[in-house]
């Protein structure tokens, strides 16, 4: 006849691990596995961002462009998973290159990526805030009769 008290002292632990511990741990793998998610789209954005002030910077950097100013819409998505996200640019200049570094932030979360675009000596960046779910979220670039260009966040 088998013993009640071995049966419980096998079966008890392995019932635990089935009902907590296998539920708690594939949560956490889900919680990783978002973030992770979310943070590659955030860096696709970075990247799409990046990829078209280098193109601005090219194309309105020849002198058979007069000065004026550009206003180009971005197609980046508006939200990424349903979440807005913020962009902030900085500036260093060293030697004939200013370096651009571009930070992403998902607003409510701790997801932010950064990445840094090359651009000539030429360049200003204002110091403005790129909202994605804006209805005027676009870059605008003013050229100077000194071929300076003046980045600035829409």
């Amino acid at each position: 006849m088998p013993h009640i008290s071995m049966e419980y002292t096998i079966m008890v632990p392995v019932l635990l691990v089935q009902v907590i511990l296998i539920p708690v741990a594939t949560g956490w793998m889900m919680d990783v596995w978002v973030v992770k998610r979310r943070e590659t789209a955030l860096q696709d954005v970075a990247s799409h961002m990046g990829t078209t002030i280098q193109q601005l910077y090219f194309s309105l950097d020849r002198e058979e462009i007069a000065a004026g100013t550009t206003t180009q819409t971005t197609n980046v998505p508006p939200f990424i998973e349903s979440i807005p996200y913020i962009v902030t640019a900085s500036d260093t200049r060293i030697g004939n290159t200013t370096l651009v570094d571009l930070h992403l932030a998902l607003m409510g979360t701790d997801i932010a990526v950064t990445t840094r675009v090359t651009l000539g000596p030429n360049v200003l960046w204002e110091q403005t805030t790129f909202v994605s779910d804006s209805t005027s979220a676009s870059i605008q670039v003013q050229k100077f009769s000194n071929d300076t260009l003046s980045f600035s966040f829409g």
